[in-house]
């Protein structure tokens, strides 16, 4: 009897001294590495794979594990719905990040708010009204364009404005709207609104007809490479140098430089970041981009960056469980949380939509700089 109640003490005080295992969070991430979409959603890869190794070399969740799952959904939306279910029924996520596109994410957001998965979003569109379990981690279209239009109003006073809108994205007719019901309601003109879809790249009819309206403003709200690509065929047909401008986030792309070279010279837009920004967070932030991918971070980094962080700050906060409905109790709560966006805090409003400012942009010499 000795003998094996000291064979069990033994074996109890050896477990006592092991070191205690690192609890595991799982993290589906359907991001667009492919595809449309692509040149938003593989800075945005970057960035939340920036923020990991950030949150793991600080220490800042203790033994706490986040296990990420980053799948391409090639910027379908079939595809990002199947990646959304599988996460949420066979890999047993925690919580989802993405998708990347407002197309994709309505159409597969639907199936983690069935599963009862916390998603915290970056698509442009408001797609936190699919459900209760859907968070964004980047404002809201309206929001962020009014800054632009509030500005564009009083510093370039335009009176005659022309609109060019992707109709397929819910996230680019908002953006529009934004700007459009703004300047309607100081008496701004509305001459011209002309309607893509996301797969056009022929803009010839649509240059032609631009150039030749009366108009001293022209707003795009497209993806990057193609609102660089009207800008290019809308000035070879005789736009204007006098015309000008305005565009949406996805104009603060480093594609959108690459593609639109001197054409885009002074076009003016609205952005969640700016590189230039000097609070320590965002110099630590770039640091550690440019570090790991040898290239600055733009907006979408940016954006992937305080996804993830915005993630891990809710699932910190919901110890000892970290299961979804206490991530989600958790992102409720999230307020004033450090960012590399806007004014640099961050606070999740009763919409689950953050809150944190915006940059207005212009394009100089070849880079982004403050209007």
């Amino acid at each position: 009897m000795k003998t094996l109640f000291g064979a069990a003490l033994t074996l109890a005080l050896a477990a006592a001294l092991q070191p205690a295992q690192a609890q595991e969070v799982v993290i589906g991430v359907p991001v667009a590495s492919t595809g449309i979409f692509s040149f938003a959603a593989v800075p945005g890869r970057n960035g939340i794979e920036t923020a990991l190794e950030e949150l793991n070399a600080s220490g800042e969740l203790g033994s706490l594990k986040l296990k990420l799952l980053i799948e391409d959904t090639a910027s379908d939306k079939n595809q990002a719905t199947t990646l959304v279910s599988r996460f949420a029924q066979y890999d047993k996520a925690a919580v989802i990040l993405g998708p990347t596109s407002s197309v994709e994410a309505f159409a597969a957001l639907p199936v983690a708010q069935e599963q009862g998965v916390p998603v915290v979003s970056t698509a442009s569109a408001d797609v936190s009204r699919v459900g209760d379990w859907i968070f964004k981690s980047n404002a809201t279209p309206a929001t962020i364009m009014q800054a632009l239009g509030e500005q564009a109003a009083a510093r370039l006073a335009p009176k005659t404005v022309a609109y060019v809108f992707n109709r397929d994205n819910d996230a680019y007719i908002a953006q529009k709207n934004g700007v459009k019901d703004l300047f309607e309601a100081k008496g701004i003109k509305t001459v011209a609104e002309e309607t893509i879809v996301g797969s056009d790249t022929d803009f010839t009819a649509l240059a032609t007809k631009l150039a030749a309206l009366d108009i001293d403003t022209l707003l795009i709200s497209t993806t990057a490479e193609t609102s660089a690509n009207i800008i290019i065929q809308a000035k070879q047909a005789g736009l204007s140098d006098k015309v000008r401008i305005l565009g949406t986030p996805s104009m603060a792309s480093q594609q959108f430089l690459k593609v639109g070279g001197s054409a885009v010279e002074g076009t003016i837009f609205v952005a969640d970041y700016f590189l230039e920004s000097t609070s320590p967070l965002n110099k630590a932030f770039v640091e550690a981009y440019q570090r790991k991918f040898k290239i600055a971070p733009d907006v979408f980094a940016a954006i992937g960056y305080n996804q993830l962080k915005v993630a891990a700050a809710a699932i910190k906060a919901a110890g000892p469980t970290y299961d979804r409905a206490a991530i989600r109790a958790a992102l409720l709560t999230v307020k004033d949380l450090p960012t590399v966006l806007g004014g640099g805090k961050l606070t999740i409003n009763d919409n689950r939509t953050p809150t944190y400012g915006g940059f207005v942009l212009t394009v100089k010499g070849g880079a982004f700089t403050l209007l």
